[in-house]
């Protein structure tokens, strides 16, 4: 049980580390003044499930 609380911990230790170190990084902030709305849009975006019925009905149709 130690173990896998061990693992767990370290993977969210790992996990944090690698999302500052990008976001950070001289090459995100690059990113992030380069592309600034893509990034946004990308974080924020939220696909309804009408929109996803719809997608799914359009794609039985042709077929």
């Amino acid at each position: 049980m130690g173990t896998i609380f061990f693992l767990f911990l370290l993977y969210i230790v790992i996990f944090l580390a690698v999302k500052h170190g990008i976001n950070y990084s001289y090459i995100g902030q690059l990113a992030k003044n380069k592309f600034p709305d893509e990034i946004e849009a990308k974080n924020t975006e939220v696909v309804s499930d009408e929109e996803i019925e719809r997608e799914l009905q359009k794609q039985s149709d042709k077929d």
